[in-house]
């Protein structure tokens, strides 16, 4: 159910992070991140943290029943919690774009920028040309799945050591199906990035 979902291991005091490499009949295989660290046992009793694409935030707890070299299986899993994080989902990317930029008096533009992050309610985006708060901006995003029609606001704006501004810019007027399909995009990007930094 949660395969390849980004996963935190609470282990007493520490915590691991990584990945859920398998998840069938209530027994989850976790993958460190970076490996495995000593004083993980069979027996103990650890907290799961799994950030699911569907079910959010879904918090478990349960006992380790094997170690091996480079995962860790928990069984016995009892369900504490589960909180929809949609809203906090982003990932970094980096995107060139060129979009339309309303302000509010009426007047527009050509502006081109760079998307660094984005989630299925915003986009940062940085550029050398100057926009204001509430100025608006219509843009395409290209996903694997199709290319999204895009309106943003700015709300918020950021001043860069580079000599570049980010603009924090909150979509508007955005359909549930176009935000689905963001949601997907950044989680399965955290899920590409992820494992690019495992075989790195």
């Amino acid at each position: 159910m949660h395969d390849l979902a980004r996963c935190v291991l609470t282990i007493g005091e520490g915590t691991l992070d990584g990945h859920v490499a398998t998840h069938v009949d209530g027994m989850l295989t976790f993958a460190p991140e970076h490996g495995l660290v000593g004083g993980i046992q069979v027996g103990d009793g650890v907290g799961v943290l799994v950030l699911d694409e569907v079910r959010g935030e879904v918090r478990y707890t349960g006992w380790v029943t094997h170690v091996g070299a480079m995962t860790v299986q928990v069984e016995h899993l009892e369900l504490v919690s589960t909180m929809q994080k949609r809203r906090s989902a982003r990932v970094r990317v980096t995107q060139i774009c060129t979009g339309l930029v309303r302000s509010p008096d009426g007047g527009t533009r050509e502006v081109t920028f760079v998307v660094v992050d984005v989630s299925a309610h915003g986009v940062r985006v940085s550029t050398t040309a100057g926009m204001d708060l509430h100025d608006r901006v219509r843009f395409t995003f290209p996903t694997p799945e199709r290319p999204v029609a895009l309106e943003a606001e700015v709300v918020r704006v950021q001043e860069t050591t580079t000599g570049t501004t980010h603009y924090g810019c909150r979509f508007v007027a955005l359909d549930e199906r176009d935000e689905d399909l963001l949601f997907r995009y950044v989680l399965r990007t955290q899920g590409e990035q992820r494992r690019s930094r495992v075989r790195d």
